[in-house]
């Protein structure tokens, strides 16, 4: 039996050391056999102006016959790229391109999937106004593991060849933000 549970939002996640390169890592994919098995997709974004805010959409998918007890979320974001602060995840250092790596935690009734669940929504990242139009900027990465009683990792969260890693482009489009050219325009009458 497969059920979804939808959320809209952002996702609360913790952790705390570094990932290497684009962003995530490298070891076997399901070190304990005892965890649940976790799957991540994540769409790809249309490109936007720098200074605007692009929302990735993501799947976790338990694939296993054991439900989580809490799942761990690394991210490696490229330059020019941010995530808002969320209490459940930190920064954790820089990537080799010069963007951020977060770590979350994610705990509490959206970090317990159950045997075949899958857990729908999307996260806004910040594109800032520095960055340059019409440009890849590179790629996010995520890696989703299972915490054990909420806190522990189950897995070597350092493995990014397992259906539990994804990436993503992000890229940006001619033109700056709505904001930016309506802070323009009210800066010109004030």
């Amino acid at each position: 039996m497969r059920s979804t549970i939808r959320h809209t939002g952002r996702i609360a996640v913790v952790a705390t050391t570094a990932v290497v390169s684009f962003g995530v890592l490298a070891g076997p994919a399901f070190a304990d056999n005892d965890s649940p098995d976790l799957e991540l997709t994540l769409s790809e974004p249309a490109a936007a102006a720098p200074g605007s805010t692009v929302d990735v959409e993501y799947t976790l998918t338990n694939v296993s016959d054991k439900a989580t007890d809490g799942m761990l979320l690394n991210m490696s974001l490229p330059e020019y790229v941010s995530f808002a602060p969320a209490s459940n995840c930190q920064e954790t250092g820089e990537n080799n391109e010069g963007g951020t790596l977060v770590s979350c935690n994610i705990s509490g009734p959206e970090g317990k999937l159950g045997a075949g669940e899958s857990l729908e929504s999307s996260t806004p990242f910040q594109i800032s106004p520095d960055a340059p139009a019409d440009a890849d900027l590179g790629k996010l990465g995520a890696l989703v593991v299972p915490l054990k009683d909420g806190a522990e990792e189950t897995e070597d969260w350092t493995d990014t060849s397992g259906p539990n890693a994804a990436e993503t482009s992000i890229s940006t489009a001619s033109g700056s933000s709505a904001g930016g050219w309506l802070s323009s325009l009210t800066g010109m009458f004030s």
